[in-house]
């Protein structure tokens, strides 16, 4: 079975992550975490079986018999029938059970921007599906639109995952207000979160393996959350400077 026909016959969750496990990709911590069969989980199964399918990976997984060429059908600009229903359907199937209402309001509207941003990168990848062969520019300004939605969706995952897991929030705004600096003052800032997000990356890394190594030990537990917690907040000051940076 390949990723189009599970989602066509409404596949389950062992298919599904047998499935996953095949993608060339395959995140192998994630696909641990994937072991436990839980809703939370199947949600966020089926999402990145889509973002596979979307991508073009997994359009059929099992090694493929070569069959003789055939003539190519004239190009038809049509959107695929299953991207349509994938579209049609994601609110009422893959986020049936995963509503805002789990969430606090802080949070809110980063729900609300993964899966606007869902549907955005569904609308480009028809966009791309239907270019003309040899209009590269054009391919090339898509794709990179979609990665940076891909970006920001697994972002937002990761921060309602991490309530979800934890109960804690994760930061989702800048820390302070950079405009009021100076394009000096800004690099200089640049610098320095640049060294602190290396140095804590190491940290993280250090303690990562004593939680691995005692589970049960809650309080590196919740140090570790604090660090993360910290990192993603370094990493939104950091993207914010370098986007100042950029427009000046």
């Amino acid at each position: 079975m390949d990723i189009q026909s599970w989602f066509e016959n409404n596949g389950n969750y062992s298919d599904g992550l047998e499935l996953f496990a095949q993608l060339p990709n395959c995140n192998k911590i994630q696909l641990r975490n994937f072991a436990r069969e839980n809703t939370s989980n199947f949600i966020k199964l089926k999402y990145e079986l889509k973002k596979a399918l979307m991508a073009g990976i997994g359009e059929s997984i099992q090694e493929k018999i070569l069959e003789p060429a055939v003539p190519q059908k004239p190009f038809e600009n049509k959107p695929e029938p299953l991207l349509q229903l994938i579209i049609k359907q994601s609110a009422d199937q893959s986020f049936e059970k995963e509503t805002m209402a789990i969430y606090p309001m802080e949070l809110h509207e980063t729900y609300r921007k993964r899966v606007s941003n869902f549907y955005k990168a569904c609308e480009l990848k028809f966009q791309l599906n239907s270019l003309p062969e040899g209009d590269e520019n054009t391919a090339l300004k898509i794709i990179l639109q979609l990665e940076d939605l891909w970006t920001r969706i697994d972002c937002a995952w990761m921060i309602l995952d991490h309530w979800k897991d934890h109960k804690r929030i994760m930061p989702v705004n800048e820390s302070e207000d950079f405009t009021k600096l100076t394009p000096i003052q800004l690099l200089m800032k640049r610098n320095q979160l640049e060294s602190r997000i290396s140095k804590r990356k190491v940290t993280i890394k250090s303690m990562t393996a004593e939680v691995e190594a005692s589970p049960e030990n809650r309080t590196i537990s919740n140090l570790l959350n604090r660090k993360l917690e910290q990192l993603h907040q370094l990493n939104i000051d950091l993207e914010t400077i370098r986007n100042l940076l950029k427009n000046e």
